[in-house]
């Protein structure tokens, strides 16, 4: 099977058939062109935290996208405020550990060192959904084999949440006016440093997924909530006859050099 990730077992286990279309037929989808794309946003504030440089996390997020407008403009009005609460307030350390061996692999956001042997975790989030990353067992996973490979000691774990400022981009509404408004949130709101007893019973939740993955075979649809956000919505609705999500690589044509 190789290796697996969170992401990949948290995949498996909200959605099997997901899991499949990802990971095992690696079915590629269309990129996503939203202004406010999660992925986006969040790269683009963890490369202006870890290089301390606003401008390097603006060029990430521009990188993404081949034309630029208003709404886009927008986004980053508001991410270099969130960039700016990061800079000023997270504390420098090593960023983006690699974990990995012959069964895992991950990344830790930053580790910031204590004394010899023994560290601070931390995850940074660019999300308001706090309540919901409390719940999550990815740091509990990550302090678990930062452990188990270095044989350093993890003393605590933290949840970074970079304040997301919730104003949305409307074209009938003044820009000043709304710039206005996301300037009284960030003076509002700062970086929120949420600190995760460490709960060993993640780790078994983790193995035991793992091991019914390396036995699974029918890869069997799940439905949920979490369908509402799924890449492959459409393909899977439709048993895979609509593929407009996905990315669709054009034929390479052979030419005969000799004729």
């Amino acid at each position: 099977m190789g290796r697996v990730s969170y992401s990949s077992i948290e995949t498996y286990w909200s959605c099997p058939y997901h899991y499949k279309l990802r990971y095992i037929d690696k079915l590629k989808t269309k990129p996503d062109t939203s202004p406010s794309c999660a992925l986006y946003e969040g790269s683009a504030i963890h490369e202006a935290i870890e290089k301390r440089s606003i401008v390097e996390g603006m060029n990430t997020y521009r990188s993404n996208y081949k034309e630029i407008n208003d709404e886009h403009y927008f986004e980053m009005y508001k991410l270099e405020k969130a960039m700016k609460k990061g800079i000023d307030q997270v504390p420098e350390g090593e960023y983006e550990y690699k974990l990995v061996n012959d069964t895992f692999i991950g990344f830790i956001d930053m580790l910031v060192k204590v004394e010899d042997g023994v560290y601070d975790l931390y995850d940074f989030k660019y999300s308001q959904n706090v309540d919901g990353y409390k719940k999550s067992g990815q740091v509990h996973i990550y302090a678990y084999y930062y452990e188990y490979l270095t044989k350093n000691k993890i003393r605590n774990i933290y949840y970074v949440f970079i304040p997301k400022c919730p104003i949305k981009y409307d074209e009938n509404e003044d820009i000043n006016i709304l710039k206005q408004k996301v300037d009284e949130f960030y003076n509002k709101n700062d970086v929120r440093f949420e600190q995760i007893e460490f709960d060993r019973q993640h780790i078994s939740y983790f193995f035991a997924r793992q091991k019914m993955l390396e036995k699974e075979t029918a890869f069997e649809k799940r439905y949920s909530f979490k369908c509402n956000w799924c890449e492959y919505q459409n393909y899977c609705k439709t048993n895979g006859a609509d593929k407009s999500e996905l990315e669709i690589e054009d034929d390479v044509k052979e030419v005969d050099l000799w004729n």
